[in-house]
């Protein structure tokens, strides 16, 4: 398909000179002009600086309906008064926003969530999802004595190197989609890490059963986003599978929800599939759109963390600012009100709509593609096979959604081009109206005259 790529970034351009300006001014503060990699997106980001409800505004003063809502973590929309009064409420009676001693908001709060993801469990904070996942391997290396981590290919758990392999590889250096290889995706992932990693095909049952079954007595866990980059289902029946063969095997079963935890269903992807792992990582949601992290599980792996156990028996883990009664405080009002009767189905059924609707307009010009998604968040993939894993979604067409989103950018629809879109409580019926709208204007700018 042809697409003038000069045409559609000038346009951009012409929107956003001061991020421009902005983003000149930043290469000289920090590397690549972003305090995250996952932030930055050619030929440069967007410099926001305010933000209400469904809306963000950048430094142009363009508003824009906001589906990034900090890559997720904000359900309740962009400043939302449950979570203003909480903080409020934190600094007027509690007077601090740390003390670095155990709090009651730390075991209600924890309370809360264990129930929904561990009923019979127990739980640890940390201070984001990253901090969590690397939590939950140390735990399940001290409970199997193994070194081995086994993860699927495109699934991400953070950016640390025990587990920063085959998460974004080039496919033809990787394998083969049966038996792929562990490739590190950051030049700091050393051979040793390599050589303790085993990585697998999402949603292939058959090789991953024999890879799992081949690897056994060396795996100490099996870590995996249940829905790939947050929206790529596992089939119901490979995810049953998954959890009686890690059974069978004694390979303790992660999931990392720090994504679906909230967004798939208020019970995360466990709840969608009734299916308890061993252990699960949260994040993003649980705190309301403050740092967080946790990690609930099996009473018998999570023990190990216990400072009273023998030496020798116990896991170290600590952190100033682990359980701090700001980030919980915030993240119990936010929970609290997706919880709320009729709250959540709410959202899902709004979203659902929205999907149809985006999804009618590339049937009405004529693009092949895939929805995906459950719940508050969702994508879509342009092609016209199924998206099973990573392989599958990196032979859609990234160059022709890439530029559709800065489209979409360019017209005030906002979310990091080619990622997922989250939805909030605070997106209205008139929102997902002028985001159908946008969606067509860019379309059309795209591909005039192919409208059906």
């Amino acid at each position: 398909m042809q697409l003038d790529e000069d045409r559609i970034v000038k346009g951009f351009e012409s929107r956003t000179p001061k991020s421009a300006e902005m983003f000149q001014k930043a290469l000289k503060v920090t590397p690549g002009g972003v305090m995250a990699g996952i932030k930055f997106f050619e030929p440069y980001p967007v410099f926001m600086k305010r933000a209400s409800g469904s809306r963000i505004w950048d430094v142009d003063d363009n508003d824009y309906v906001d589906y990034l809502m900090s890559y997720g973590a904000l359900i309740l929309g962009h400043g939302d008064s449950s979570v203003k009064k909480s903080i409020a409420s934190v600094l007027e009676s509690f007077g601090t926003t740390v003390t670095g001693t155990p709090t009651e908001v730390e075991v209600d709060y924890g309370a809360v969530l264990r129930d929904l993801y561990h009923k019979d469990g127990l739980i640890r904070f940390t201070n984001s999802g990253l901090e969590a996942t690397l939590l939950a391997v140390r735990l399940a290396k001290g409970h199997t004595g193994r070194r081995k981590v086994a993860k699927f290919e495109g699934h991400y758990h953070g950016a640390v190197d025990r587990l920063l392999f085959s998460y974004a590889p080039a496919v033809g250096g990787a394998g083969t989609a049966e038996s792929p290889v562990p490739i590190g995706d950051s030049m700091d992932v050393d051979l040793g890490i390599i050589s303790d990693s085993v990585v697998l095909p999402f949603n292939d049952w058959k090789s991953t059963e024999q890879i799992l079954t081949r690897n056994a007595k060396e795996l100490a866990c099996l870590i995996l986003e249940p829905f790939e980059e947050g929206v790529i289902a596992g089939d119901a029946e490979f995810m049953r599978n998954l959890r009686k063969i890690t059974r069978d095997l004694r390979i303790p079963l992660i999931y990392d929800e720090v994504k679906t935890g909230f967004r798939v269903r208020p019970g995360g992807a466990s709840e969608f599939y009734s299916i308890t792992p061993d252990l699960t990582c949260l994040g993003k949601i649980i705190g309301g759109g403050l740092p967080i992290g946790a990690v609930v599980g099996d009473a018998d792996i999570m023990n190990q963390l216990d400072p009273r156990g023998k030496s020798g028996t116990r896991i170290f883990h600590s952190g100033t600012f682990n359980g701090n009664p700001l980030s919980l405080s915030v993240g119990k009002a936010t929970v609290e009100e997706i919880m709320r009767r009729g709250r959540f189905d709410g959202l899902r059924s709004r979203t659902e709509n929205l999907k149809r609707r985006l999804s009618a307009k590339l049937t009405e010009y004529q693009v092949p593609h895939v929805l995906a998604g459950e719940g508050a968040m969702f994508n879509f993939y342009m092609t016209d096979k199924p998206v099973k894993n990573y392989r599958d979604a990196k032979r859609s067409d990234l160059r022709l959604r890439r530029f559709l989103d800065i489209e979409l950018i360019s017209r005030g629809v906002y979310l990091k081009p080619e990622n997922r879109y989250c939805t909030s409580l605070a997106h209205s019926d008139a929102d997902l109206s002028l985001t159908e709208t946008r969606f067509a204007e860019s379309l059309d700018s795209l591909m005039p005259n192919v409208r059906r």
